[in-house]
């Protein structure tokens, strides 16, 4: 085994996986979509923000399970059909991620989710299986994506110091405060 560190984002039709490795020690994390879409939706929450959010704390949390530190520094491509707030599909392409100085190499850099307006689109199976794709070639939807005239793209560059271990109740709590709810 490699004493390179290693971050893979893999999937199945209903959760995101992250997983970290160096050497013979891992850490995975999933995140279940039908679960977290639901209570988004329930409580009228932006979906978009609230699942990159999640999304990022869970890089956070998994990789320092295998490598601690105090920062993690992310890099990824944001892309949208729509503004944010209005989007009903995104990308994100992982650039670079480093736990304090030290990078991961990444496997399965595009997370891909599109459906995400209501539960009646998800419901009626619009919601396409996640697409977390290995290659550098880009999305599968790439044909999708340049007939859309209202993609929108950001780099976005971020770092997240560590913070205390907080219970899925205290999450649920902190994310209706942060949207007025």
């Amino acid at each position: 085994m490699s004493d390179e560190p290693i971050l893979v984002i893999k999937d199945n039709d209903s959760t995101i996986g992250i997983r970290a490795r160096i050497g013979d020690e891992f850490s995975e994390h999933e995140i279940q979509l039908n679960v977290i879409l639901a209570y988004y939706w329930d409580n009228g929450l932006p979906v978009i923000e609230n699942i990159i959010g999640l999304f990022e704390s869970s890089l956070k949390r998994t990789i320092n399970d295998v490598i601690p530190h105090e920062n993690l520094f992310l890099k990824y491509n944001l892309i949208t059909d729509d503004e944010i707030s209005k989007a009903s599909r995104f990308e994100i392409h992982l650039k670079e991620v480093k736990a304090d100085n030290q990078s991961l190499r990444l496997d399965g850099k595009i997370l891909a989710l599109k459906g995400l307006k209501s539960k009646e689109e998800y419901s009626k199976g619009i919601l396409d299986k996640i697409n977390i794709l290995s290659s550098n070639n880009g999305s599968d939807n790439e044909e999708d994506w340049r007939e859309s005239d209202s993609r929108v793209e950001k780099l976005v560059e971020k770092t997240i110091p560590t913070e205390k271990k907080i219970s899925f109740k205290d999450f649920a709590r902190e994310q209706r405060l942060r949207n007025g709810k």
